[in-house]
């Protein structure tokens, strides 16, 4: 029989064992709890550009980039939640692109620019 001690020593062990090989494990919130953090990018003909990410609503992260764009001409064009949004421009026009994972959000971007390059991208904390 295994004493109590030498269960707790080999728990602690595999403990470091599994930090040092750089494993985790996270538990995922129930289901319909899951927090969410909303993100924006907003653009001025210009080219100012304001973001914002983890913001508590979609209005407000969209508040966030335009008062951060500085212009009366900005406009958002990405609007993201739990991932990312890119936007990427052409020397006639801008688009933006979102999306769960920053990649896609930039191909997004390029498509809809009509095959720019991306000047911008900001991601929430909760992306993947």
């Amino acid at each position: 029989m295994i004493s109590i001690r030498t269960r707790r020593a080999a728990a602690g062990a595999l403990a470091v064992a599994t930090i040092a090989a750089g494993v985790s494990t996270v538990t995922a919130p129930a289901a319909g709890a899951a927090p969410v953090d909303y993100g924006a990018i907003a653009v001025s003909r210009s080219g100012s550009v304001g973001k914002s990410w983890d913001y508590a609503s979609a209005g407000a992260a969209r508040q966030a980039a335009l008062a951060r764009c500085g212009y009366g001409t900005c406009k958002v064009l990405a609007s993201f939640s739990n991932g990312c949004g890119a936007v990427a421009a052409t020397p006639r026009m801008f688009g933006g692109g979102a999306a769960r994972d920053l990649r896609t959000a930039e191909r997004r971007a390029i498509a809809k620019s009509g095959g720019g390059i991306v000047r911008t991208w900001v991601c929430t904390s909760r992306h993947l």
